[in-house]
């Protein structure tokens, strides 16, 4: 090679994975299966369950590890966990639902609803609510030291005695800009009772689990259940259950346990209508719009959506965190591809499940399109030389190797 050589700089597309364009495709299925073995094997939690739906059927649904901490139960598809606020989505979906109905409006305010809310909560609007720009900052609940009673059912006006909504406070005008808070999902709630008449845990099954299919899903009542999971917490000292807090405790910021099967059965019953209108799911996933900005902004969250985009793709879903497990659920329309992840552990370098839907949601999505054209630039010996090597690329840009010689 002489001195005039040149060296296209689609190189760098090379060591980007980033060539073409944007486009799915379907891994050898023991891709995932590695995926979750090494979750437990080598990350410490003790168990998972994972499933994948690709184009509206599911492909894969497995689980790993076990679902106690006496390891004697063995996690699968249908072990059910605590899903934490991927639940905010049940709630979500039931104003929306009552909005569709004409029982709830999203300019209604929630004192107009509910009298007895406090005085020192905003008199937000529902849509506020749903898209955490109501201006409420909630305290903190200690779910590994809770207070006295929590292991006992809590229910409509019972949420008003909840600890982070006495302890929060109003730090921002209703819109002014995006905190994500617990105690508005909770008096949504409350609006939904109002509204229709109806307990919380008694609308959420009636109206939405039982039209789509979820048979596995509750608002969490059976703590009992034989295929319930455990909720463990890892520390130095060791793995442990965390205290128990009965999960009727949050009401509509969180109370749904599930299956990662019925999680898959929950987002196509949104794709295909059955819960609530298009109009009502394209607000779901519409970014909120806040204004305490010179110019008004877009949050990546809708009504109870996380937003944003993986490799190219659009990404909608929710995750869910807690002392002792988390949750993922990811939907990527353009691909047609659904992944839920629920785990029963966390604590000391745990992996959240999103971290875990994310190595899958690789595994699946090829990488973002940069279509630049490839351009020669002639390089001297002396610069060829420091580019001269081996290069193995981290798996999550794909199979790519690229060697050069100067």
């Amino acid at each position: 090679m002489n001195a005039n050589s040149k060296i296209a700089l689609s190189v760098g597309c090379m060591l980007w994975a980033a060539c073409g364009t944007p486009s799915s495709r379907t891994p050898d299925l023991d891709t995932i299966r590695r995926i979750g073995e090494s979750a437990v094997h080598d990350d410490g939690i003790v168990g998972l369950s994972i499933a994948v739906s690709l184009h509206g059927r599911v492909i894969f649904a497995e689980g790993f590890g076990h679902a106690d901490l006496e390891r004697t139960t063995p996690a699968n598809e249908h072990t059910i966990y605590d899903i934490a606020s991927v639940g905010k989505q049940y709630t979500s979906v039931a104003v929306l639902k009552l909005v569709d109905e004409g029982e709830l409006s999203l300019n209604d305010r929630i004192r107009e609803l509910v009298p007895q809310t406090p005085a020192h909560f905003p008199n937000a609007t529902l849509e506020e609510l749903l898209r955490h720009t109501s201006g409420f900052a909630s305290g903190v609940l200690d779910e590994l030291d809770p207070p006295v009673g929590l292991d006992q059912p809590r229910t409509g006006l019972e949420w008003l005695d909840d600890g982070p909504l006495r302890q929060g406070r109003i730090v921002f005008q209703p819109s002014e800009t995006f905190l994500y808070s617990n105690s508005g999902y909770l008096m949504l709630g409350l609006a939904i009772e109002a509204a229709s008449g109806r307990p919380y845990a008694e609308y959420v099954a009636e109206e939405l689990l039982e039209p789509a299919g979820l048979h596995s899903t509750t608002v969490c009542q059976r703590p009992d259940s034989p295929l319930m999971a455990d909720s463990l917490h890892r520390t130095e000292a060791g793995i442990a259950r965390v205290p128990f807090i009965h999960m009727s405790t949050y009401g509509g910021a969180g109370s749904i346990c599930a299956s990662v099967t019925d999680l898959i059965a929950w987002e196509h019953a949104l794709e295909a209508g059955r819960l609530i209108s298009r109009d009502s799911l394209e607000r779901f996933r519409t970014p909120s719009r806040v204004r305490g900005t010179v110019e008004s902004a877009h949050m990546p969250y809708g009504m109870g959506q996380r937003l944003g985009t993986f490799r190219g793709h659009r990404k909608v879903g929710h995750t869910g965190t807690f002392d002792g497990g988390s949750a993922s659920l990811a939907h990527f329309p353009d691909a047609e591809l659904t992944i839920a992840v629920l785990t029963n552990t966390r604590g000391l370098g745990t992996p959240h499940a999103r971290a875990i839907e994310t190595e899958i949601a690789a595994a699946f999505l090829a990488p973002e399109s940069t279509d630049w054209p490839p351009r020669a630039v002639p390089l001297s010996i002396q610069e060829r030389r420091q580019i001269e090597g081996h290069y193995d690329l981290h798996p999550i840009f794909g199979p790519r190797v690229m060697r050069h010689s100067a």
